[in-house]
């Protein structure tokens, strides 16, 4: 989102504060500096491991980017809670999907971070067709939303996991699933996309895709499953998912 809105300001000759986490990968910050907006990295609460962003470590940001937008009379683009979030892909992702499946899909399945992705999409997929299953894509120990307990806040899958059990995006879509995947799992898929498939990837389009094999070897076995390849492997260049 963050690299979106610094090309989107740019075209418009708007300027773009970007308020991130010290503990995200610095090929985010870099990108985005390289687009013209300001970022301004807010430190990790104390304990925390760099390349894991904890429900804690965003709050420190929220608080930093509450105050940016208070001092500078400005609007926040909050992905946790503006309408728009989900809205686009309402509207968008969703039909681009179904299109492409050419109107055969079964299933959506998404790594959750501030869930408008998921809420959007699977809204959008469901006025197509109802019947599509939704599946949430957590990480094993911070499965939080599937009511499982907090145990590993500071988990590998960067982009979502953040051990927050309510997402104001989440409410109102109705029935989902629930799938949870270890770190070891979405990075050995990421690599995988990589080299058997020439996908370049993150680690939560690895944990998306390593939860429909999931889903493909049990419930939704021989069903056809959407994913999202959310993010570029550039952006991790310098964390353990490429060694």
């Amino acid at each position: 989102m963050g690299t979106g809105l610094a090309i989107v300001c740019g075209q418009m000759g708007h300027p773009f504060v970007a308020v991130m986490s010290r503990g995200n990968s610095p090929e985010r910050a870099r990108m985005m500096r390289a687009l013209g907006a300001k970022v301004v990295l807010v430190e990790q609460v104390p304990g925390s491991t760099p390349g894991k962003v904890s429900g804690a470590d965003l709050a420190r940001v929220n608080a930093v980017a509450n105050m940016l937008t208070h001092n500078h009379n400005a609007f926040r683009a909050d992905q946790f809670a503006h309408p728009g979030n989900a809205g686009a892909h309402k509207h968008g992702t969703a039909a681009e999907l179904w299109s492409d499946s050419n109107r055969d899909l079964d299933v959506f399945v998404d790594f959750v971070g501030s869930g408008g992705t998921f809420a959007g999409t699977l809204t959008g997929l469901r006025q197509f067709n109802p019947a599509i299953a939704g599946y949430i894509v957590e990480p094993q120990g911070a499965a939080v939303l599937a009511g499982a307990p907090l145990c590993e806040p500071d988990h590998v899958i960067q982009g979502g996991g953040y051990g927050m059990d309510e997402l104001a995006q989440l409410r109102g879509v109705g029935r989902v699933g629930h799938v949870d995947v270890t770190g070891e799992e979405a990075m050995a898929t990421t690599r995988d996309l990589a080299r058997i498939e020439g996908i370049f990837a993150g680690y939560s389009a690895g944990a998306n895709v390593a939860a429909a094999l999931a889903l493909l070897s049990g419930p939704e076995a021989g069903k056809t499953i959407a994913v999202i390849i959310c993010d570029s492997g550039l952006k991790y260049l310098s964390t353990d998912l490429w060694p």
